[in-house]
């Protein structure tokens, strides 16, 4: 028992022996003071859960299963790819055509009713066109590919800020919750030995039925503050694991 509880014991001592408190009511008082001092010892901070190192594991593991994440790189990929098919599509300005003329095809005819072939179209012939208005506006396809996955890199890197930010402010909600919780649970079991006790002195008639009925009341207002607190951390683990892709209990 430390300074307080010895102190709180002695003020009580005082009390009795000024006005007459019997020994019942001063043991009723030293039982809530050290549940309250237990209750609020129990988890006075979250500051010494708080991980830096396991919290980067789960930024970690949100960007890489994260479903935004993986969409903002297929972005990144489309991008790269359209820088190099601008750089190909150069090659569009050029045109090649052939014309295939068999031999003996084109004849002409004279005054006599003979024919007489002649061969100057005869053959293959093969030619490359270029078109000079599709060149030069490649270097802009080019710049604009590249603009494009440059765009795309920056939307990645903004959502890896938006993301880790997310994922902290999650998990420290998610450990709130958990001291929350404890906070409530403790408080359960102290209002049940206060409400037990109160109970059996009141089968022996040594305590009055309002205070029966005040313990009782108190009893179940702690039952259903620890419903609430076990349901926000259901959530907030939930709300965690959205972003992580996989249960906290795998990331360790």
């Amino acid at each position: 028992m430390n300074f307080q509880a010895y102190y709180f014991m002695y003020i009580c001592k005082q009390l009795c022996r000024k006005t007459c408190m019997n020994k019942s009511k001063l043991f009723s008082l030293l039982i809530v003071f050290l549940s309250l001092h237990k209750i609020v010892s129990a988890q006075q901070t979250i500051m010494n859960d708080i991980s830096e190192d396991y919290i980067a594991r789960l930024v970690a593991h949100a960007e890489e299963n994260y479903p935004q994440v993986k969409s903002n790189q297929n972005k990144i990929n489309i991008a790269q790819g359209n820088i190099g098919k601008a750089k190909v599509s150069y090659l569009d300005a050029f045109t090649f055509s052939y014309i295939y003329q068999p031999q003996g095809i084109n004849t002409l005819g004279n005054v006599s009713g003979t024919t007489s072939s002649y061969n100057y179209f005869n053959g293959i012939q093969a030619g490359i066109f270029f078109n000079l208005g599709a060149f030069l506006e490649k270097p802009y396809a080019v710049k604009q590919a590249r603009q494009e996955l440059e765009i795309a890199n920056n939307d990645q890197n903004q959502y890896y800020l938006t993301i880790t930010n997310e994922v902290k402010k999650r998990y420290y909600t998610y450990l709130q919750d958990i001291a929350t919780l404890k906070l409530t649970a403790q408080a359960c079991i102290d209002n049940e030995n206060i409400a037990n006790d109160i109970k059996h002195k009141f089968q022996k008639g040594e305590e009055t039925f309002d205070n029966y009925t005040k313990a009782q009341g108190t009893l179940t207002t702690s039952y259903q503050a620890k419903i609430q607190a076990e349901a926000a951390l259901l959530i907030a683990k939930a709300d965690l694991e959205e972003l992580l892709g996989d249960k906290l209990e795998n990331i360790r």
